[in-house]
């Protein structure tokens, strides 16, 4: 199925056209399909991969997360909870409640997210007021490579729940608007912010 994309230049940024988004009940079928358990081996590499890539070297900074978009399967949560920190876990279709009102973290952590939200400028400026000063912003969520005939053949582009698809320099100007920095990315998929 083809669906209708836009771009920025000066940003790098693809989202697609919301008359093509899929409807909630459509959603939360395609990630009830997932396999997000511990017996899934890469599923949990990648998350330890994620760490080690992002903000282990800082870890003598963060005591609280908050691990936005858990999905059913906090995986990550429980890696985070072995390594001595405290994580409330949220995710707008299986874990509801909201548990960041009236909170701040040291680290908000969002690992397969970002391309399924409808409006990156608030959710940024959702992290920046739900961290603390300093505290870091850790991202996952596949890099193109901003020529638009790869996009189009692009894996992850065609899942049907990937609305936005990003860049470094996308990030740079959300950072630079939202009052972060880019502490380290890998042009990949993962990159970590800190709140300034």
């Amino acid at each position: 199925m083809q669906w209708d994309f836009y771009h920025c230049e000066s940003c790098e940024f693809f989202f697609k056209d919301p008359k093509h988004y899929l409807d909630h009940t459509k959603e939360i079928k395609v990630y009830q399909n997932h396999n997000n358990t511990f017996e899934a081996p890469g599923y949990v590499e990648m998350f330890e991969s994620f760490i080690s890539a992002t903000f282990e070297p800082h870890l003598k900074d963060i005591k609280t997360v908050l691990e936005f978009g858990c999905g059913p399967g906090p995986v990550f949560a429980k890696l985070l909870e072995m390594k001595g920190l405290h994580v409330s876990k949220y995710d707008k279709f299986f874990f509801p409640k909201k548990v960041y009102e009236n909170q701040k973290y040291d680290l908000i952590s969002t690992t397969e997210v970002m391309e399924h939200i409808q409006s990156p400028n608030e959710i940024m400026q959702f992290f920046h007021q739900h961290l603390n000063k300093s505290g870091y912003l850790a991202i996952m969520t596949q890099f193109h490579t901003n020529k638009a005939d790869e996009f189009l053949n692009w894996w992850y582009r065609k899942d049907p729940t990937h609305i936005c698809f990003f860049r470094a320099n996308t990030f740079e100007v959300l950072a630079q608007k939202y009052g972060f920095k880019i502490i380290t990315f890998d042009t990949k998929k993962t990159i970590l912010l800190q709140k300034i």
